[in-house]
């Protein structure tokens, strides 16, 4: 069963349409990114998620129940980009507090694991004013965990934070993956490839992309294939021997690696196969140039 589905969602603001006719799943237990330029209508597909407003059409089901504004469901927590605290309470009295606040039971135990789980154990008795940027937004994940939710919805989670936090709040969600559905939503691109199983791509409400990092890169597979050499004299013979000069189009000296690009492939490829057998070369590597999420992002959405 698809932890999150969206069915021709549409959520229009007057006469501007910021969600536009979109559709998409998510499974049970999985990381997706969700990615896009700021004004794409992120945000405002949580707030749907959540149940915080309502779309103008569409169906939206959370664990197979279809829900809205007046039916919310309770197997969701969502944390804002930029999560508000009271900075006078310590990392345990606000955890208490929000504890309280889910009719929790065994809730020293619960701080005590969710403190460990974040990274912040030995903050517990430290106030969140002292918090950096990074300890803020852990101490918000902990608060949206700590009730054990089926699905973590983030925005923006590091769009704030330096290296060193951003790195922090990452290798947390790949402690939290398996225990929950996450949704993240991110307009950097590197994000993506550090946890998601799955990313969308958005642009003015749209979905342009949907898939894992590897179909999604799969999509747009080039007609370059690049070879690896083990070491420079291999190259320079393999240059020699290869009678398509036309179709080498790089080299890399410091890698011993050629480029080669044909909108014959198949052709290629069994060219290139022929004379390192007859010359008896081997290679390090073989690959058909895939773009990165970036460039695909700057194909799709940033034309």
């Amino acid at each position: 069963m698809a932890a999150i589905k969206l069915t021709n969602v549409t959520k229009k603001y007057d006469k501007k349409t910021v969600i536009d006719d979109l559709s998409f799943e998510i499974s049970e237990h999985s990381i997706c990114g969700f990615l896009g330029l700021n004004g794409a209508g992120k945000t405002t597909t949580f707030k749907l998620l959540n149940g915080l407003i309502d779309s103008n059409g569409g169906e939206i089901e959370i664990l197979g129940e279809k829900i809205s504004s007046r039916n919310q469901s309770k197997d969701i927590k969502f944390l804002q980009d930029v999560p508000e605290f009271y900075n006078y309470m310590t990392a345990y009295e606000y955890l208490k507090f929000i504890c309280n606040l889910n009719n929790l039971t065994d809730i020293d135990k619960k701080i005590c694991e969710t403190l460990e789980l974040v990274g912040l154990a030995e903050a517990v008795n430290k106030r969140i004013g002292k918090f950096s940027r990074g300890m803020k937004q852990r101490i918000g994940i902990a608060s949206n965990i700590i009730s054990g939710p089926k699905i973590l919805l983030l925005d923006e989670p590091v769009s704030a934070l330096d290296p060193m936090g951003r790195k922090e709040v990452f290798d947390l969600l790949g402690k939290l993956r398996g225990k929950m559905t996450i949704l993240f939503s991110t307009h950097i691109i590197d994000d993506i490839e550090k946890v998601s199983d799955q990313v969308i791509i958005i642009d003015h409400g749209k979905k342009i992309i949907d898939g894992t990092v590897s179909e999604v890169k799969n999509m747009f597979l080039t007609n370059i294939v690049e070879v690896d050499f083990i070491n420079k004299e291999d190259a320079e013979n393999f240059s020699v021997a290869f009678k398509d000069k036309s179709a080498c189009v790089d080299s890399n000296t410091q890698k011993n690696s050629l480029r080669f690009k044909s909108d014959d492939m198949e052709k290629l490829q069994k060219g290139i196969f022929s004379v390192l057998n007859k010359e008896k070369i081997t290679i390090s590597s073989f690959n058909i140039i895939a773009p990165t999420l970036e460039e695909i992002f700057i194909m799709e959405v940033v034309k």
